[in-house]
């Protein structure tokens, strides 16, 4: 493992939950989170190194979330996701402060260069 870095991954489609936390499980220590509520929660408790964001999610979304973490003063590291890709999305997403925009699917060793790079460290999940 490459450090003790956390990153908080937040949708709510198990699935991409199991991959990423499997994936990315190689370099760091990962906690899974379905939704808005609990991403907040997770956030007070101990903030993470990077926190891989959903759009789409019941309740509150991505980007709204994003937006609060934001207000909240996070400064971690976030890359939005999503399924549906778009423009408008994308600019929102960064313009309400995500490090970075991924239509899913992505390809999860440009993810994790993505991490590794805002986290100031060198790709080595692979």
């Amino acid at each position: 493992m490459r450090s003790a870095k956390r990153v908080l991954v937040v949708d709510d489609n198990q699935v991409i939950q199991d991959i990423l936390k499997q994936f990315l499980e190689r370099g760091y220590t990962v906690e899974v989170v379905g939704n808005a509520s609990m991403a907040l929660a997770s956030v007070v408790k101990k903030t993470p190194d990077a926190i891989l964001l959903d759009v789409r999610m019941p309740g509150v979304d991505g980007l709204s979330l994003l937006k609060s973490l934001r207000d909240m003063g996070v400064s971690t590291p976030i890359f939005v996701m999503t399924g549906y890709d778009s423009t408008q999305v994308a600019v929102e997403a960064l313009e309400n402060g995500a490090t970075g925009y991924l239509p899913k699917p992505f390809d999860l060793v440009q993810l994790d260069r993505l991490i590794a790079h805002a986290l100031g460290e060198s790709s080595s999940v692979v």
